[in-house]
Formats: C-alpha cells, sequence, structure tokens
C-alpha cells in the first residue's frame, strides 16, 4: 500500500493506493487525514497522519482487460473540487504510468 498526505487550505487528505491480487485491479481512495492525538506525544507515531473515514474509491482494473474504472462516493461526504482533481490527476498518472513498479506507477509513491 502506497500513502500520500496533501494539505489543501489548512485541511489534510490522505491518497492511498493498494494493489487487489485476487481482482488484478488497483484500488484509489481518497479521505480525510487526521494527526496522531495529543496522547501519543513522545511515542515513535506522535505527529503521524492517519486516513480517516473514505470519500472516494476509485477501483481500476488491469488496462488490457478492458474493464473500465469506477468510482463510489461516500455520500455523506464532501469533497472539494481541488481536492477532486487532484486525486483523479493523481489516478490518472499512475494508470498512465502503469500501476506497478514495473510500470513505475506506484513505486517509490
Amino acid at each position: 500500500m502506497a500513502t500520500e498526505v496533501w494539505e489543501d487550505e489548512d485541511e489534510l487528505y490522505c491518497f492511498q493506493s493498494t494493489h487487489v491480487d485476487a481482482e488484478g485491479a488497483w484500488v484509489f481512495e481518497l479521505s480525510e487525514a487526521r494527526r496522531a492525538p495529543a496522547s501519543w506525544s513522545g511515542s515513535a507515531s506522535e505527529g503521524v497522519v492517519m486516513p480517516g473515514v473514505v470519500m472516494v474509491t476509485v477501483v481500476a482494473h488491469d488496462p488490457e482487460e478492458e474493464k473500465p474504472p469506477y468510482f463510489r462516493f461516500d455520500p455523506g461526504q464532501i469533497v472539494p473540487f481541488d481536492v477532486m482533481k487532484r486525486f483523479v490527476d493523481r489516478v490518472a498518472e499512475l494508470m498512465t504510468n502503469g500501476a506497478g513498479p514495473e510500470g513505475g506507477g506506484l513505486s517509490g509513491s
């Protein structure tokens, strides 16, 4: 699993990507993110940013399988336009480059 944290207007967002071997698909998720609680101060997890409730999920199959990607939205979440655009652009970038180490898309992300 690869994780990226973005900040937009003082709010944190988490982008995660996971390869699902059984389905031959990549799952991309966008969620709100929160810093570790103050009670974790002094621990190795101090300041860690953790994903929250998933706002948007994209399931993208290998392009050679001819299955189009699809989206799932949490109806209770509001996603700012700029954050959604960045999410979609990042998914497109990873899928275009090949979502995997051999294609360079997700390795080191």
